[in-house]
């Protein structure tokens, strides 16, 4: 009997099994990427380097300005976005920082040459697709927790001029400084600002509100304290709480 088909066939056999083995391998490699690697992906991420040259432009706008501050800032894309929890790393190829996040968003943006040259990613610790990178302007706060009307009136000021000075001409065209925004948190029932002038005081309660210009934030507790109805001597002291001093325009 001819046993040269019988070994040919076994041969192939074997190699059949073999890349069987082989693809079913390569198979599971390939399920082990698809669940690790766009797990990274996915996540909503920046270019640290466009981060630090928009960092860069922003800085003088606010070097003359004492006044008020200039964040990077996470925003939602809807106003139902949560926005508790929120982390940045600054991932590079020797460079591993985390960034801390407030409540509304803003964070400091470290200004590292290595992570610059190495074009390092900020990686927000959510999936792509629900905020953004962008900046923020807002005023400073004070540590002693006491703001005048004058001087709130000249961070407004300082405010909307870096604003306009800085690419927002247009938007802001025809708009004045009108009032302070007091930010607290949405759930803040006690949120409010004390104002006193002379003998007298006052006590100006947060509603529901948008903290910024942009409407896409959502809701906080808002007081808001108008500057043409005090003198510029009186002095606003915000309950604790604070998470931010904004401006509206009108």
């Amino acid at each position: 009997m001819n046993r040269l088909p019988l070994l040919i066939a076994a041969a192939l056999l074997a190699v059949a099994a073999a890349y069987a083995t082989d693809a079913a391998s390569a198979s599971a490699s390939d399920d082990m990427q698809v669940v690790q690697v766009p797990a990274a992906a996915d996540a909503e991420w920046h270019s640290y380097r466009h981060a630090y040259k928009a960092a860069s432009f922003f800085a003088p706008y606010v070097a003359k300005r004492p006044l008020i501050q200039a964040h990077l800032q996470i925003r939602p894309l809807a106003p139902d976005t949560p926005m508790d929890g929120l982390r940045i790393q600054l991932v590079g190829e020797s460079t591993s920082l985390d960034i801390p996040v407030d409540a509304l968003g803003r964070a400091t943006l470290p200004m590292l040459k290595q992570a610059f040259d190495e074009d390092a990613v900020l990686r927000l610790n959510r999936r792509k697709g629900y905020y953004q990178f962008s900046g923020r302007y807002s005023i400073r706060a004070r540590e002693d927790g006491v703001y005048s009307i004058g001087m709130l009136r000249e961070a407004c000021e300082q405010l909307i001029s870096a604003q306009r000075a800085s690419g927002y001409r247009l938007r802001l065209l025809g708009k004045d400084c009108k009032g302070i925004k007091f930010i607290y948190a949405p759930g803040d029932a006690t949120a409010a600002v004390e104002l006193r002038s002379g003998a007298d005081s006052q006590r100006i309660a947060a509603q529901p509100g948008l903290p910024f210009e942009n409407r896409t934030m959502g809701p906080y507790q808002v007081a808001t304290v108008r500057l043409a109805d005090w003198p510029a001597q009186a002095q606003v002291v915000p309950l604790p709480g604070l998470l931010g001093i904004g401006t509206l325009y009108e």
